[in-house]
């Protein structure tokens, strides 16, 4: 059955679609079947994967609202070989408002949804809003591994953390499934005092941090002005090297094993 991991953190700017989009190609690379769920309204990890222009005809919001079947909302032909995608468009929020009464009702919405795709594929990742909301919420219930990234070497990075592993453990009240994978460095580079001190410091709050982090690298923003993950853009970087090391690390936390390729597709048709 396939493993769900969420991307999730309250904080902006701290590269959740970048791992989730990069970790997808990865993890396609190795021979995983992977599906990525865009449940950010800003869809970056669709116009990533999908198109810069154009919204695709069938988003998590139509199947959250119960107007068309996960199946049918699933795009197999994407900018990254291996990998599907469920797309989104900035309707999501408004599909927020008509469902939610408090962060974790209604929550089992997106679960449901991905419960018949488990026999489909080996995992399935999920890109988060920078809220602890609803949608946040619905991504965390229907997770069975949650890893939260951090920019390092900010000194606002700590900040609200207490906030994060409230809602984690809420997560978990509700999910009992759902793990702690680790925190991911982002934006790191150990040659830096304040990175290595943001990192003792993550490790500190989280317990658990990969030990593939995400750099700064110029290459990185270069690949997404292209609409490429890093390695499409260049594999023999760096940065990709982390990225592919990174994945490795998550497919072994969260246990992943590639299914018997028997039929994705009778799943899918049915």
């Amino acid at each position: 059955m396939a493993k769900v991991i969420a991307f999730a953190n309250h904080k902006g700017g701290v590269a959740k679609t970048t791992i989730t989009t990069s970790v997808a190609d990865a993890l396609a690379r190795d021979g995983y079947e992977v599906l990525v769920v865009d449940m950010d309204p800003q869809a970056n990890a669709t116009k990533l994967l999908y198109s810069f222009d154009d919204a695709p005809s069938g988003t998590i919001e139509q199947v959250l609202e119960g107007r068309l079947s996960i199946a049918q909302a699933i795009i197999g032909d994407t900018q990254v070989k291996g990998v599907d995608l469920v797309g989104a468009t900035l309707l999501l929020d408004g599909v927020q408002k008509k469902m939610q009464t408090s962060p974790f009702a209604s929550t089992s919405a997106l679960k449901k949804a991905l419960d018949v795709l488990h026999d489909a594929y080996d995992v399935i990742l999920i890109d988060t809003r920078p809220a602890l909301d609803f949608l946040t919420a619905n991504a965390l219930f229907a997770a069975d591994v949650v890893f939260v990234p951090v920019e390092s070497g900010s000194k606002l990075a700590l900040l609200g953390t207490d906030d994060m592993l409230r809602f984690i453990a809420e997560a978990r009240a509700v999910n009992p499934r759902l793990e702690f994978g680790a925190a991911i460095l982002t934006r790191h580079d150990n040659r830096k005092k304040l990175c290595k001190i943001t990192a003792e410091a993550v490790k500190g709050f989280y317990g658990r941090v990969l030990d593939a982090s995400l750099p700064i690298a110029e290459d990185i923003r270069k690949a997404q002005v292209l609409g490429q993950t890093v390695l499409q853009y260049d594999r023999q970087l760096n940065a990709s090297n982390q990225v592919v090391d990174m994945a490795r690390e998550i497919a072994a936390i969260s246990g992943l094993q590639k299914r018997i390729a028997d039929s994705a597709d009778e799943v899918l048709e049915a």
